[in-house]
């Protein structure tokens, strides 16, 4: 179940980042663990303003 939620999460994370910015990187980067990652973490600080749009070269694509 917690694995579930965290899919939620991430699912409405990435709506939300993709009403604000569009979709700026590959879909590529949800495919392996770790980039998924980077790609929450980014997607985060740029919904916060902390960054700009999350691209393919920041996520090392």
């Amino acid at each position: 179940m917690e694995n579930d939620d965290n899919e939620s999460i991430v699912i409405m994370l990435v709506q939300q980042y993709a009403a604000r910015f569009g979709i700026t990187f590959s879909s590529r980067a949800m495919e392996v663990e770790t980039t998924k990652q980077k790609a929450v973490q980014l997607m985060s600080e740029a919904l916060a303003g902390r960054r700009g749009a999350v691209t393919d070269e920041d996520l090392g694509l």
